[in-house]
């Protein structure tokens, strides 16, 4: 009790009071100001830590001296008849009383006066992600279907790393066979694998990104004789494995598509019994081999194809699978469609014609073996839409859009088939119902490059010259567009010209040539007579060796009025081009 009243005489405890009200005061009011001048962070928290290790000696120097007229003297030295602690101790309280009261009014001020529309919002935001915080793990997200899935590539763990290929194959089958189970929504394979080697984002943020539910991933080792596949189903929602799995088998073709079936039926289950969903549709049968070496050439050629890389490889290692196992449907359907892309993206030496007859062939003999393979079918369809296109035969094109749609009806989310019913769509005078088919085959592959191309030129046909601008700069952001095709009038029409002449110097059109400015205003003013700079071209190319009748140049000099070359876009139909059509 001593001690007690030495303290309250000496206002030790008064100091303590008034120091801490009014070291609070000064950082709110720090707080408040010192952001106006853009002060930095650091000046605030060294305010901060000296008010905190001023307290300590604020009470020393209280207990060991007293304020009097003549100022601090230590406590020892003052008479205390002459004292005037008792005053000292009023004053104190008084400063106390208004720091306290004005404590209230700032606290008052900020619990009570009104904030903009801003605060509020960012207030309400918080206090809703803080109570959607416990229930977030229990609650799946509502943007996304419960049954819906992507199976990210699995990576290739053989100690060579080479096998890429083979553990992309083992993702793109399994993919496969997922998306014809009724009932279950599968992400593209293309906007799945563009998440190759970006792990680290977290399943959770690619699951979002590709808009599902769930996430397929897994690994691949070869070692010898043997292979180890592990996979893991993952609900993205709460971050948690639904189901695991790790196959250790002797290295056969067998073994490989049971572990394929294994996998399929096992997520499968796993849906079904992790949600109250619907019973989903079986994993059907595909078509396989019992050949090793056919199946690893195959993996390897399709690829290759899929990436538009070594195309006559491609159809050499498509060659030696066939001659390995000659009822493997899936490499004769694979090769079927890859005839028309080596008569685009090489320089093989055969000719158009015998490139499609090759192709009416090997799509013959897939479906001789597989009588119901939608890609046979679409590649006969494709290849008599474009021999109609070109004049190079006779081709009903009711029959030719009727087989399309057959191929669709065995597999609605083919995005070739999707593209090629679009183009002849657009061969027949039907835009917009070449529209509807890129922009469905773009919900089902986002990064579907010739969709995407096609669709703003189909756009663009329309005079929907600003959303087609529009869409052609999203699908560059995204990366959804090849370098392989240049939309000239688009370019110009928005006045891009470093673009225009960057693209029309590119080995597909006039490369070595000087003068492309001259095209670029040129196509800033289609209408005007443009013959003499077209005969240019055409010189220059023959001497050249350019090959003008693949589509390409033509994309450059048909608006100019090269009305004998051949054009192969959507773009025919637009105003630009009535006196083509003419």
């Amino acid at each position: 009790m001593r001690l007690l009243a030495e303290l309250k005489r000496r206002n030790v405890i008064r100091m303590a009071g008034l120091y801490l009200v009014g070291a609070w005061l000064l950082i709110q009011i720090a707080e408040t100001l010192l952001p106006i001048f853009h002060t930095p962070d650091w000046v605030l928290q060294t305010l901060v830590m000296l008010a905190a290790l001023g307290f300590l000696p604020a009470l020393i120097v209280s207990w060991l001296f007293e304020l009097t007229p003549d100022g601090l003297k230590r406590d020892s030295l003052v008479d205390p008849a002459q004292s005037i602690a008792p005053q000292t101790a009023r004053r104190m309280d008084h400063l106390t009383l208004v720091g306290v009261l004005l404590v209230l009014v700032v606290v008052a001020a900020d619990r009570y006066w009104p904030r903009s529309e801003p605060e509020q919002a960012a207030v309400a935001a918080s206090v809703e992600d803080q109570a959607a915080a416990p229930r977030a793990a229990s609650q799946p997200s509502t943007d996304t279907e419960p049954a819906s899935i992507a199976v990210l590539p699995f990576a290739d763990l053989s100690e060579a790393a080479d096998q890429g290929y083979f553990s992309d194959g083992m993702s793109e089958e399994i993919l496969n066979v997922l998306a014809k189970v009724k009932g279950l929504q599968v992400a593209s394979r293309t906007s799945s694998f563009a998440f190759k080697g970006q792990e680290d984002l977290g399943i959770p943020a690619i699951a979002k990104q590709l808009r599902v539910r769930h996430v397929l991933e897994g690994s691949v080792r070869r070692a010898g004789g043997t292979i180890r596949i592990t996979a893991q189903l993952i609900d993205a929602d709460v971050d948690r494995h639904l189901w695991s799995e790790t196959f250790d088998r002797p290295l056969t073709a067998e073994n490989v598509f049971a572990i394929q079936d294994e996998i399929s039926e096992a997520i499968v289950a796993a849906l079904v019994a992790a949600m109250p969903l619907a019973e989903l549709g079986d994993v059907g049968d595909s078509a396989k081999t019992t050949n090793l070496s056919a199946y690893d050439n195959y993996l390897q050629a399709r690829s290759l194809v899929r990436s538009r890389r070594q195309l006559l490889l491609a159809d050499q290692l498509l060659d030696e699978s066939l001659l390995q196992d000659p009822k493997f449907a899936p490499a004769w359907e694979l090769r079927a469609g890859l005839q028309a892309l080596l008569g685009e993206y090489t320089d093989i030496a055969l000719s158009l014609d015998e490139l499609h007859r090759r192709g009416y062939e090997f799509a013959d003999k897939a479906l001789s073996l597989a009588p119901d393979s939608a890609l046979a079918l679409a590649v006969k369809a494709n290849l008599r839409s474009r021999e109609a296109q070109r004049l190079r035969g006779k081709h009903d094109l009711g029959e030719v859009i009727a087989d399309f749609e057959r191929s669709l009806a065995l597999d609605p989310n083919n995005t070739d088939t999707l593209n090629w019913l679009g183009l002849t769509w657009w061969l027949v005078g039907q835009p917009e119902k070449a529209l509807e088919m890129f922009q469905r085959c773009m919900q089902v592959d986002p990064m579907a490059s010739a969709c995407t191309e096609n669709e703003y030129d189909v756009l663009q046909s329309l005079g929907r010259h600003e959303q087609a601008w529009q869409h052609y700069l999203a699908a560059f952001d995204k990366g959804a567009i090849t370098d392989q095709y240049t939309n000239f009038m688009l370019l110009a029409r928005y006045e891009q010209k470093a673009a225009f002449v960057f693209a029309s110097n590119q080995s597909r059109y006039l490369p070595r040539w000087t003068r492309h400015e001259a095209l670029y205003e040129a196509h800033r003013h289609p209408e005007a007579d443009h013959s003499e700079l077209v005969r240019d071209v055409l010189a220059f190319a023959a001497r050249e060796q350019i090959a003008i009748d693949n589509g390409y140049v033509g994309l450059i000099l048909v608006p100019l009025g090269a009305f004998d070359l051949p054009l192969t876009t959507p773009v025919a139909w637009g105003e630009e081009l009535h006196r083509y059509r003419q």
